[in-house]
């Protein structure tokens, strides 16, 4: 699928194609959750389909095959289960496989993704096959933190800078793909930090007000203190890692309100909050949320989390 605000990119390259100008290597970069893989697909499938036309036909042989996972000259490198790098035995079997002749398609094409998983190891033995690509290979890399790759691997691939798309165009097409509310909409969008494919997931999940409650609770816990072990268990209750990115969102921007001499919307009247107190609230939301991916006690550091923000407003 090709999303409204990647008609741009889709555009260009498909010009870069029909030129014979698209590079050997093609670097999607921007913040997750922007569509960067659905363009990377469109890609590939694009590349291997056997038809001229604008899209891949997926009536073609080609296009059945990959459809299937079965195409044998599309490749695809991910961290192995259990693992979170790419390791460099898995990029020296993909090179050792872009070596060989095509099957079917044209040309073989490989997705690395998240390409900043890679190990230094693994991007030394990819940076050999950049300088003497193969041929008929296409290394389409899909990163939302390019400053992890070494400065050689990304100078050596073509850029496709994927941001956050316009809020008006968003909320457009969230509007028309949930057929929720554009206050709904733009709630979301909110909650997502500007991700497009992550405010559709929570307009389609139950949870969909989850942000707002998160806003709530601490608003609540402002004015009445002692409300922390109801307010703990209430939030406990939502993914962990969505929940400190909303706390520490929530931070951010009663910093930057205060920042502007005035309040949050969410926080309550006459409140008595201090910058300094809440920068460091935040910084530990950020360090709480990369915990939570660990065998800490979640429940414990929420808990001690919402006692500290509770305290602000003694």
């Amino acid at each position: 699928m090709i999303y409204p605000w990647l008609a741009d990119h889709w555009s260009f390259f498909l010009r870069r194609l029909e030129q014979n100008r698209l590079a050997h290597a093609v670097m999607i970069e921007g913040p997750a959750g922007n569509g960067k893989h659905a363009l990377a697909s469109a890609m590939v499938a694009k590349l291997l389909c056997s038809e001229e036309q604008a899209e891949a036909c997926g009536q073609c042989r080609s296009c059945k095959l990959l459809a299937g996972g079965a195409h044998p000259d599309r490749f695809e490198l991910h961290p192995l289960e259990g693992s979170e790098v790419i390791k460099v035995e898995q990029v020296r079997s993909l090179i050792a496989s872009l070596d060989l002749t095509c099957s079917i398609s044209a040309r073989k094409v490989a997705c690395i993704e998240p390409a900043q998983s890679m190990n230094l190891a693994a991007a030394n033995a990819l940076l050999k096959s950049l300088e003497e690509p193969a041929g008929d290979a296409v290394l389409i890399l899909v990163c939302n933190e390019p400053a992890r790759l070494p400065v050689t691997i990304r100078s050596r691939c073509q850029s496709i800078v994927v941001n956050q798309p316009d809020t008006p165009l968003v909320l457009d097409w969230l509007e028309k793909t949930s057929a929720k509310s554009r206050a709904a909409a733009s709630v979301a969008l909110q909650a997502a930090a500007g991700s497009p494919l992550r405010a559709a997931r929570y307009l389609a999940s139950p949870e969909s007000n989850a942000y707002s409650r998160v806003q709530e609770s601490l608003a609540t816990l402002l004015a009445r203190p002692g409300s922390v072990s109801q307010i703990s268990a209430g939030l406990a209750e939502l993914d962990a890692d969505e929940l400190w990115r909303w706390l520490s969102m929530c931070l951010a921007e009663a910093v930057r309100s205060g920042m502007a001499g005035k309040a949050a919307n969410w926080i309550p009247a006459g409140s008595r909050l201090q910058m300094q107190s809440l920068l460091e609230l935040q910084k530990q939301a950020d360090d709480n949320r990369r915990l939570s991916a660990t065998q800490v006690r979640g429940d414990l550091l929420l808990q001690d989390w919402l006692i500290r923000w509770a305290e602000q407003n003694i």
